[in-house]
């Protein structure tokens, strides 16, 4: 006999053998039981899940002249041996998708009046019966509605959404579930114990089985796939890598705990080898981001993650962190795998996440310079504020994108003195200005915008939050943003957790009580349910009773959300908001001294164009 595929081989014979829907064959079998079958059935689920699979068993139990207890057809009887053979008039099964005319459903409405050669039902199934035309569907439902009384269909679909409601309407409907994959897993593992199959480990089985994607028949033409490039019935990681073109699952986990050390080279070498071996560049997104949403969800077992992630050391990694890091995944894969590029852009992307502490860090040093005046005395013997700086010291920050040299700017200050011939020299003045700006006229004339930049990091920080920060903790007021400067020296992630929320009344502090409490915008639930762990509101009381030197029992900390409606009645902002606005209005302020700036005034006339956009450089070298 020649090789059967284990799909069809194992195909199910009972309602006890079909996976993973049981809240379907219970319901059968109780109609069975007692006796209380209805005229059509709709069966709807996605491909491979056993549609067809218990429409047969269905069938097959119902004609059964002597049914099991379990309402399984008995198998032995005329009715049962009448289905067995392949040439049944009693159960008719149609392919709807080659069978879908008017035609072919008037000869069906023509055959069903005739009485079963034996039993007392006559039963039609109906597979892919969203295929069938309009016309034809319009004439079978005065006989879907009501049939003569030996007659029963059964209508299977993968699109129940295609089909019209008049039909819907006329049929009890049963939603197949997806199988589970630890369902999968278990078939899958009785299949390889008859089949006399070896795994290597019960993690290809897992793999085989989420490929399948929640289908019986997909994940079984797999494994049919993977052992045929298996020797002797011995499935290794390596096999399912060939056969399906899936990373090996033990590189994936390499992978990822280098990306979580920060080991950008060796991440690179292990995504080049998957590539080398025609792994492709989504198969290898997908693993990666499965593997990390494995990791995430194991983050608060610490046993777990050093069992399958031995290299990763979680007591050095924020959970945030991880999360960030799926994200960032998720989101630049979306556009790498559509890019020209997608092995190289996915290698970048890989490579970004790699380097975050790099960018972390850098940025921290940078808030470091920002609130250490001392590095900036070593630079110059009298350090002068921000306010105390003159007017010419920030025109000088000005530069324009373009090359313009100094001497344009000398250039426009002393043609303004008033001479005697006002026209001549008003014409001087331009002709000299246009020549000094030949080096750079093309560009701009071929450009709408002008990019203007100007150092605007001092503002980053109010003076009022500079001071505190600068102050010692025994020097710091025993007050809301007295704490949060202390926060920030301490614990700088609290921080800037906490600043995305503000006191909704005044702190209230007593010689052994301090009571707290902090609102949060709806825009910034995700910090307040951050803040709202266990852990995190633990660590966040610790640090309030620290601070304000009492009792940690003594601690009454509130954190609430503010609807909407009510932050615009009360005006609530969140620390966050209000620093940002405040940065807003300086910016704005600068914008508006470099479009009042005679220099930039007189380049708009020269060149009969306006500034379009000026940008504030963020940058603390410019």
């Amino acid at each position: 006999m020649s090789y059967q595929v284990l799909a069809r081989k194992w195909r199910p014979k009972r309602f006890q053998d079909v996976i993973g829907q049981s809240h379907i064959t219970k319901s059968l079998q109780n109609a069975l039981s007692r006796n209380k079958l209805g005229h059509a059935y709709i069966l709807t689920g996605t491909r491979g899940i056993g549609k067809t699979s218990v429409a047969r068993i269905f069938a097959k139990a119902i004609r059964c002249e002597s049914r099991l207890e379990d309402s399984n057809a008995c198998g032995t009887c005329e009715s049962c041996q009448d289905f067995d053979s392949a040439s049944s008039m009693n159960v008719v099964e149609i392919d709807g998708a080659s069978n879908n005319s008017v035609d072919d459903i008037r000869d069906l409405i023509g055959n069903i009046q005739y009485l079963p050669t034996s039993g007392h039902y006559k039963i039609y199934i109906i597979d892919e019966v969203h295929m069938l035309s309009t016309s034809a569907f319009n004439a079978l439902l005065k006989t879907l509605e009501e049939p003569p009384a030996h007659a029963i269909f059964i209508l299977a679909t993968t699109e129940p959404e295609k089909l019209l409601g008049t039909v819907l309407s006329r049929c009890q409907r049963f939603d197949f579930r997806n199988a589970a994959v630890a369902d999968l897993s278990a078939h899958v593992k009785k299949i390889a114990e008859s089949e006399n199959i070896q795994f290597e480990n019960d993690e290809i089985i897992k793999q085989i089985c989420v490929q399948g994607k929640g289908s019986v028949r997909d994940t079984l033409s797999l494994l049919d796939q993977v052992l045929s490039f298996s020797e002797d019935g011995k499935v290794t990681e390596q096999s399912v890598s060939f056969a399906l073109g899936l990373a090996k699952t033990s590189v994936i986990i390499e992978i990822v705990s280098k990306i979580i050390n920060g080991n950008r080279d060796e991440v690179v070498s292990l995504y080049k080898n998957l590539l080398n071996e025609n792994i492709s560049v989504k198969n290898i997104c997908h693993s990666l981001l499965d593997e990390f949403y494995l990791f995430i969800s194991q983050i608060d077992n610490p046993e777990n993650l050093k069992k399958r992630w031995p290299l990763v050391d979680a007591t050095q990694l924020e959970s945030g962190e991880i999360f960030w890091i799926y994200e960032s995944i998720s989101k630049d894969v979306s556009w790498t795998l559509s890019s020209l590029s997608p092995e190289n852009c996915t290698e970048i992307a890989l490579q970004k996440v790699t380097l975050r502490n790099s960018f972390f860090n850098k940025a921290a040093n940078s808030k470091k310079k920002i609130n250490n005046p001392e590095k900036t005395e070593e630079k110059t013997s009298t350090p002068v504020s921000i306010e105390d700086k003159p007017q010419v010291q920030e025109e000088k920050e000005i530069e324009v994108v373009a090359e313009v040299s100094v001497a344009v700017e000398e250039s426009v200050s002393a043609t303004t003195t008033p001479t005697d011939g006002e026209e001549v020299k008003e014409e001087t003045e331009e002709i000299d200005i246009k020549e000094e700006f030949s080096k750079m006229s093309s560009a701009l004339e071929n450009s709408p915008t002008v990019e203007i930049k100007t150092n605007e990091l001092e503002n980053k920080i109010s003076k009022k939050e500079e001071i505190l920060k600068e102050k010692s903790v025994e020097e710091l007021p025993r007050d809301w943003d007295g704490f949060l400067a202390y926060l920030f020296k301490v614990s700088p992630a609290s921080s800037a957790n906490l600043e995305q929320g503000n006191i909704l009344s005044p702190l209230s502090l007593t010689d052994n009580s301090v009571s707290i409490e902090v609102g949060f915008p709806e825009s910034s639930r995700v910090f307040l349910d951050y803040l709202k762990e266990q852990e995190s509101f633990d660590k966040l009381k610790d640090l309030v009773a620290k601070f304000f030197n009492v009792d940690v029992t003594k601690v009454n900390l509130q954190l609430a959300m503010v609807e909407e409606e009510k932050a615009i009645d009360s005006e609530f902002k969140s620390k966050a908001q209000l620093k940002q606005q405040e940065e807003d209005r300086i910016e704005e302020e600068k914008r508006e001294k470099i479009r009042s700036n005679p220099f930039i005034r007189k380049a708009e006339t020269i060149f009969n164009s306006k500034v379009d956009k000026i940008i504030i450089s963020k940058n603390e070298n410019n």
